[in-house]
Order: C-alpha cells, then structure tokens, then sequence
C-alpha cells in the first residue's frame, strides 16, 4: 500500500522540479525579443485537499500544464526599418509548414527574392494579400496601421490578428505560437499600431525570476525534508514492531 506522506512529497518534488526547468527557459530566453513568460499550472494543495474530503482524489499537488503571459514587454529602438513592434494587442502572422504561425518577434528581414521572413524559424511574414514580397533593391517603410510601402506607394497591409479566446494558442517556442486547435478563431485587427524601428523585448523580469528561484529551492528542501522524516518514522515504527530476541 503505497504511503500518503511520501505520494506529496514525491509531488511536492516533482512539481517543484517542473516549475524549475520553466524559470530556467525563462532566463535563457530573457534576451529574446517577443518572448512570453511561462509557468506550470499546478493544482494547489487546497484544491486537492476539497477533492479529498470529496474521496475524489488523493491530497497531493498535480501539474496541469503551462501558463504563457501575454503581458508585452518593453520596446527597444533598433533603427532598422524592417524590425517591427506593436503597440496594441495582436500578432504578426508566419507561414509555417504547421500552417500560421503567430508571434510579438517582429525581427524581420528580406532574402535575396525580396521576401519579408522572421529572423526567428526565416519563416515568410504574411500580408492581407499573402507572403509579402518586394522588389530587391527598392525602398520598404511600414505605416503606424500596418501598410507595406515599396518605393512610397502601398503594395499590401501586413497581417496582425488576435486569439477569440487567449487559451486557444500554444506555443511553438516561446516567441511564436500555433493553434491548438485547427477550428480555433484569429480575428483580423483591423488598426493595429505598428510601430517601425523597434523590437518587443521578452516580458520576463529576470529579478523576478531569481526570487523565484530561491522560494522553490525553500519549498523543494521542505518536500525533502516531509520525505526523510516520513521514512525515519517508519524506519522507528519497524523496528518498534520486530520482536525482541
């Protein structure tokens, strides 16, 4: 019969373990513009403890997933007339082999047959007409709305939609998403801000993040600590239950 004690302890071990290697991506990726905090999803203690009362489930801590923040980060100037950030809410919009992707990176760049691809995957960079694509050589400026302007004139509005429901993305990397499900709706942001010559930067705050880590090394050491004293207990109750010789 396997012990209660030691089953949330083991949780506690584990969901601390996972909530870890999410801080840590975190901070690999602090640098990466457009990238969005995660974190685990973990069903807390007193949740599981109503269940339990209910005999729904055993008392112990579950991972249920991961939590992307769609809080924006702050904007850096580049110079670069072909970085872009947005200023409302909304994504630029990739194709990908997947299908759209979806991402706040707006580092873009041209390739030598005048495509607009992500510096991030060189993924194409769709406008309201398809994959956008200019003349090598000529001018490209884009227009607080969105507008792709080649040598002055508009040749195409670049795409910036949003989720109907925040949940119904996940991510690809921490930057650029897809559709969880493929009947999923993207509404069309009819005026957006786009704004040319900055970059989104991540929205994790790396202080935070080290904070963090020091509340999960506390809170692993205490499920530690909740495992070998469970196991000196019944180490103490085995020995109390052997007959003396």
């Amino acid at each position: 019969m396997t012990d209660r004690i030691f089953e949330i302890g083991q949780a506690g071990l584990e969901s601390t373990d996972q909530r870890v290697k999410k801080l840590m991506d975190n901070m690999v990726n602090a640098e990466v513009p457009g990238y969005k905090k995660s974190d685990v999803v973990v069903r807390g203690f007193p949740l599981e403890l109503e269940a339990a009362t209910q005999r729904l489930s055993s008392v112990k801590p579950q991972v249920e997933g991961s939590f992307y923040s769609n809080i924006a980060g702050a904007l850096i100037k580049t110079d670069s007339k072909l970085d872009l950030a947005l200023g409302s809410e909304g994504y630029f919009v990739l194709e990908g082999p997947w299908g759209e992707g979806y991402t706040r990176d707006g580092r873009f760049r041209l390739d030598k047959d005048g495509r607009l691809l992500s510096v991030s995957g060189n993924f194409p960079v769709l406008g309201q007409g398809g994959p956008i694509v200019v003349t090598p050589g000529a001018e490209v400026e884009f227009g607080p709305n969105g507008e792709v302007k080649v040598d002055k004139v508009v040749v195409d509005h670049i795409r910036v939609v949003q989720p109907e429901r925040p949940e119904a993305l996940e991510p690809l990397s921490g930057s650029i998403f897809k559709k969880k499900d493929p009947r999923a709706v993207m509404l069309e942001v009819e005026n957006p801000r786009v704004i040319q010559g900055y970059v989104e930067a991540s929205n994790v705050n790396v202080v935070d993040q080290m904070m963090e880590m020091i509340y999960l090394e506390r809170i692993y050491n205490i499920n530690a600590k909740i495992i070998s004293t469970r196991d000196a207990e019944l180490s103490r109750a085995m020995e109390l239950g052997r007959p003396t010789q």
